[in-house]
């Protein structure tokens, strides 16, 4: 009797043991889906703000006769990423790297036309070899900002980039003066619908501590309705649709 007792005490034990290791896993499990759904909750720097501002400009090509003016147009879009420091974040830390990583175009045809480029010493979008983005783009952290030399206050600052859609079109005509913007496609009779593409990368905030959160953006180019107003502006601050995890 008393070894059959026994018995049934262990089993009962074990039983319980077993619940609450199902328990422990099931939380486990749920806070884990939750963290892939929702990602880390109080980073210590933010992807705050991205403007991007939409246009076009034309550059001159061999004239053609009877026309007065003769551009190769390509359509402009100047992202600007704001990445600041969280407040309700207590610990002391700094940007040690933020690299934009997988730049990625989305487009039915023609994407091989569409390039990123960086800004120079000015300050300024510059579309030649030197400033030209291919898949990795990395700016390490320092007292001020200074994105020419590729460095970022360690405690955020503002990051322009420009995606070019290359020779659109071209425009041939007699005016008196050409307005260097997206009314340039309208004159070239560019179909809106063929300008449409999804540009996509991943922003990486590393701080000093040495701890990493990625998360991907998305846009969609260009913006507004430029081929009428000629230029267009798209303010972003909810950014519910990145989810930054750590790496």
């Amino acid at each position: 009797m008393k070894i059959s007792e026994l018995k049934n005490k262990k089993i009962v034990h074990v039983c319980i043991i077993l619940g609450i290791i199902a328990i422990v896993l099931v939380i486990a499990g749920i806070i884990m889906l939750r963290y892939q759904v929702e990602g880390e909750k109080n980073l210590p720097f933010e992807l705050s703000k991205i403007i991007v501002v939409s246009t076009a400009e034309g550059n001159e090509i061999e004239p053609v006769d009877g026309a007065r003016w003769n551009f190769s147009v390509n359509q402009n879009n100047d992202i600007y990423i704001q990445i600041q420091k969280n407040d309700e974040y207590k610990q002391n830390t700094n940007i040690k790297n933020i690299t934009f990583e997988n730049f990625n175009i989305e487009k039915a045809n023609g994407a091989e036309k569409i390039k990123l480029y960086r800004v120079n010493s000015e300050g300024k979008i510059t579309e030649d070899d030197a400033h030209l983005v291919n898949n990795t783009l990395n700016y390490k952290g320092a007292k001020e900002n200074n994105l020419d030399a590729l460095e970022i206050s360690n405690q955020g600052g503002i990051i322009l980039l420009r995606s070019v859609n290359q020779n659109v079109c071209e425009v041939r005509n007699n005016d008196e003066s050409i307005v260097h913007d997206g009314t340039l496609l309208a004159k070239g009779n560019v179909n809106p619908e063929d300008l449409e593409y999804k540009l996509s990368f991943d922003i990486i905030i590393e701080t000093n501590k040495n701890i990493k959160y990625k998360g991907t953006v998305s846009l969609l180019l260009p913006t507004g309705n430029i081929e009428t107003d000629g230029k267009s502006q798209m303010e972003k601050t909810d950014f519910s649709d990145v989810i930054f995890k750590r790496m």
